[in-house]
Formats: structure tokens, C-alpha cells, sequence
């Protein structure tokens, strides 16, 4: 098919399925030369499945992806060939071997050669380091990649993209989530001077942020549904337009739900002026057992932030914390246990599960005291019996309690550590993520369990990205933007709908 000759890419009728799903609904995409595209749409909107498919790491079920050099197909496609195509992604978790050295990994497979094709070390190291200066990076060329920060390991995936792949077309995938606000803008200036440099550059940038998109891009893509609704022009939209776009209703209708009066009496967490750093100010909010709070936001809002020092994570917090009445000092995770705070993180693979354990050991970790004896031996039967009651009641798919629990799918693992929580008899739980990277069938049971199960005898706050798991599940969200609570949502009042929310987090719509 005729490429136009300003088209960095197209996308013509591109459709991916998946088992039940159709993520990516015959979309028509082109990308200019010269251009930052912007690709925004809410979680399950198919951004980053579409970008996938044209790096090559998925193969498209119907239609096609042309440039210049040749074309991504159902029967031609793979990471190696859109490479040869000049395009190249930038993932949002960097792709590294973390025991090796920066010019490794810059240059694995690849590196520059000398006489007879033998491996040049100075050319290696020189390239290296010209890369690390044009990004500004505080990192040496022999410095091991495990010991720098997401962040500086973020942008060096990046320098590896342009100034190694030497890629024409570039994805950048969330990227943006681990850079700080001067990282950020360091990164536009050098969008821009890259393309001054060479005019044949593009980027498309994946970002969950509407003031990020209006910041960066020329346009901007909107995905819903796994299809793109709209292209616009960011100099002839505003941020309030484009959210309207992706959340596809210009109008939203209020939702009123049926619900009884809020618990009265003493709450059993009251929290008073929390503020930490320069990422949290002045939270004050009341919970009370039965109750499920959300916190909603966009990355750096706060939202995480104010879990972590309710779970001890960040001991130089200011303000007031009180668990039924009585004030805390939470200067550690230790001194949130013992008042009863339980606390399941985003990252579970790293800070959660305990691999090459059993499905058994995970889940009666955390309440051997509660299984041991007088004598404090913890009995086999006991833990055989707890364990046996979780799989019962989360309906864990496990061959045997003694299973390695690496062998679980991302859901039943989930299972498994909320179940672990209920041993402990917690007051507080702080769900950071609860369904992230969980399996859609898998989700219901999930949330189920929060709302009826563990919020029965104990106060839950959830942060979640997905706006329709705070409406179905939460009592009450706090929306978060730029490290203050914006906006109080209550179930049954005006504005406790998805779009409102959406809306909110982006920072468009921070009154009632």
C-alpha cells in the first residue's frame, strides 16, 4: 500500500483479539514524520496493545502497519523485523540484565568492532558515554545497571532506542511514570531537538496524563474501547475537550445509588494534616470499620504516597494519625502491625510473594502467631487447615497447598496474599493496586471479596487506576492531584461516577 511520504507509520484497520475480548478494535493510525503524537485513553482502552503490535510484539489479527522500509503483518511481523523497519519501543518497565554494565547492555548483541570483527571495549565505551552525556545522566559506562535508579535506567532504554537502534520511529510507553517533573521537561527539550536534528524522527507517547499529552505532543490519539475515537491538535484543544473525548460523554449523568447513613462514633482511623515530602499536604480524612475508602489519581499525586505512611513507610511524616482514638507514632511497617495495619503492595512479584515457596507457606506467613501453640510451636494441621479454607473461600485454582506458588496465575497469587491478610485479624488494610496485573476473570472475585469479606470487621482503603472498580466497590473516593485531596466523593451524591472521577484525577474538574 502508498505510504504518504510525511507518514512516519500507518496503522490501517489494525485488530487484535484475545479470547472474549477484542483489545483492538480496526484502527486507522498514521503518525507524521517530525511529529510527538500523543496515544491517551483510559486503563483497557487499548493504547498499549496497539503500540505492541506495531513494535512487533504482537501479531495483529486483521489488517496492517506501513512504512517506508516495508510493512507489519498477520503473516509478517516479530521484534526483529520492525527493528530492520526503524522502530523501536520504550517500554514503561525497563528491559535490562541488572548485573551487567551499562555498555553491555546498550550494546548487547552489537557491539562497535575493529580489525578482523573483534570487539572494540574503547569504541564501546566512548559511544557509551557519549549517550550518557547527551542525556545528562550521573552514571559511568562500567557502572552496573542494577545499581541506578528506574528512572535513569528509563532514560538510558531511551538513549538506547535513538542513539543505538538508531530508530526513526520511536514508542515511548508510559515512560513518563518514573521521571520526575524536571526529568520530564528535560525529556520534551530533547524530543524536540532530536527531531530538529532529524527531521525523519517520531514519537508516539503512551500517557495517562491530559495535561502531560497537551504539554508534549502535536496531537493526540484517543482510545475507548479498543478503538481511536478521535485525532486532535493539542494547539486547537483544551485539556477539559480532550478529557471529554476520552471518557465519551461531554455531559456526564450523575449516578445516585441507595445507601444507609454514614457510621457515626468514634472512627476507627482519624487522620489529621498527613503530609510527607513534596508528594503529600495535609490529608485529613475519617474511616470507619465497614467502610471501603478509594484514593484515586494519577502517578505522582500523592495517593501512594499517603499509604505508605499509614503503613510506617515513611517515617518523617507530619500530622495526626489515630487508630480507635488512640494516637500512633508510625515510624516503621513493624509499628503498623502491631496496632493492627496490614498493607498489600502494587508490586507483589518483588514485595509481596515469596518465591520458590508453597501456596501453604505464603499464606500463613503472616499469621504464625495466630496458628502456634501455648508453647509458641506452630502446628502443621493448623496451618494445613487455615490454608485449606483460603482456597476454599477465594476459590484458589492450586493443584495442592504444597504447590510452588510461582506456578499460580496472577489472580490466585492475589488470592492467596489477600487471604494471608485475613489471618492477621487486621483493623487498617491498605490495598495498594489489588487487581493490577490480575486476569479479568479473575477480578470479580477479587473485589468481592474486599467489599463483603475483609471490610466486614475492619476499615479499607484501596487505591485503584481503574475508575470502575472505585465506583462498584467504594463507600467513598478521594481524588488526589498534585499531592492534595481535590475533590470528596460520596456514594449516592452527584459527581460518584467514572467520568467525574476521570475527569478529577486529570485535574479538570476538581469541583462539585
Amino acid at each position: 500500500m502508498t505510504l504518504s511520504p510525511d507518514a512516519s507509520f500507518a496503522a490501517r484497520a489494525l485488530t487484535r483479539r484475545f479470547p472474549g475480548v477484542v483489545a483492538v478494535d480496526a484502527v486507522d493510525l498514521t503518525v507524521a514524520r517530525g511529529e510527538i503524537h500523543g496515544l491517551i485513553g483510559k486503563n483497557g482502552a487499548g493504547k498499549s496493545v496497539l503500540v505492541s503490535m506495531v513494535a512487533g510484539l504482537l501479531t495483529p489479527s486483521e489488517g496492517r502497519i506501513d512504512t517506508a522500509h516495508g510493512a507489519l503483518t498477520a503473516d509478517q511481523s516479530g521484534p526483529a523485523r520492525a527493528l530492520k523497519l526503524g522502530i523501536a519501543l520504550v517500554s514503561q518497565e525497563p528491559q535490562f540484565a541488572e548485573d551487567l554494565s551499562v555498555e553491555d547492555n546498550l550494546f548487547m548483541g552489537r557491539h562497535p568492532t575493529a580489525r578482523f570483527q573483534f570487539t572494540s571495549a574503547a569504541e564501546t565505551r566512548r559511544r557509551t558515554a557519549a549517550v550518557i552525556e547527551r542525556l545528562r545522566l550521573k552514571a559511568r559506562p562500567d557502572s552496573r545497571m542494577g545499581d541506578l535508579s528506574v528512572e535513569t535506567q528509563q532514560l538510558l532504554a531511551f538513549g538506547r532506542a535513538v542513539f543505538v537502534d538508531d530508530a526513526s520511529t520511536i514508542l515511548l510507553d508510559e515512560i513518563t511514570a518514573s521521571l520526575t517533573s524536571d526529568r520530564k521537561e528535560e525529556l520534551l527539550q530533547l524530543l524536540k531537538a532530536l527531531i530538529v536534528e532529524r527531521p525523519e524522527l517520531s514519537f508516539t507517547l503512551i500517557s495517562h496524563h491530559v495535561s502531560e499529552v497537551m504539554g508534549f505532543s502535536d496531537r493526540v490519539s484517543v482510545m475507548r474501547d479498543g478503538r481511536r475515537v478521535a485525532t486532535l491538535n493539542t494547539a486547537e484543544t483544551t485539556a477539559r475537550e480532550l478529557a471529554d473525548w476520552i471518557v465519551g460523554d461531554v455531559s456526564p449523568t450523575s449516578i445516585t445509588h441507595a445507601t444507609g447513613p454514614r457510621p457515626s462514633g468514634t472512627p476507627l482511623l482519624r487522620v489529621r494534616e498527613l503530609s510527607s515530602g513534596k508528594t503529600l499536604h495535609r490529608l485529613s480524612l475519617d474511616l470507619h470499620r465497614g467502610e471501603v475508602i478509594g484514593f484515586a489519581g494519577l502517578e505522582g499525586s500523592g495517593k501512594d504516597t499517603a499509604v505508605e505512611a499509614l503503613y510506617g513507610l515513611r517515617p518523617g511524616y507530619g500530622g495526626q494519625i489515630e487508630i480507635d482514638g488512640a494516637p500512633q507514632v508510625l515510624t516503621s511497617p513493624k509499628a503498623a502491625q502491631m496496632v493492627g495495619i496490614s498493607f498489600l503492595p502494587k508490586n507483589r512479584e518483588a514485595q509481596a510473594v515469596i518465591q520458590n515457596r508453597s501456596v501453604l507457606e505464603n499464606a500463613v506467613i503472616a499469621g504464625l502467631p495466630a496458628l502456634s501453640n501455648r508453647m509458641g510451636f506452630v502446628g502443621r494441621g493448623a496451618c494445613e487447615t487455615a490454608t485449606a479454607e483460603i482456597i476454599a473461600q477465594l476459590k484458589i485454582k492450586t493443584p495442592s497447598p504444597h504447590a510452588m506458588i510461582d506456578g499460580l496465575s496472577g489472580g490466585n497469587k492475589q488470592k492467596v496474599l489477600l487471604g494471608r491478610m485475613s489471618l492477621t485479624a487486621p483493623r487498617l488494610i491498605l490495598l495498594n493496586e489489588p487487581t493490577r496485573g490480575v486476569d479479568i476473570s479473575a477480578k470479580p472475585d477479587i473485589l468481592k471479596l474486599i467489599r463483603e469479606d475483609l471490610s466486614r470487621d475492619a476499615g479499607v482503603i484501596m487505591i485503584s487506576e481503574s475508575e470502575e472498580e472505585l465506583t462498584e466497590i467504594c463507600d467513598r473516593i478521594l481524588v488526589f492531584y498534585r499531592g492534595e485531596v481535590v475533590r470528596v466523593l460520596d456514594r449516592g451524591a452527584p459527581g460518584f461516577d467514572v467520568d467525574t472521577i476521570y475527569k478529577s484525577v486529570q485535574g479538570v474538574e476538581t469541583t462539585a
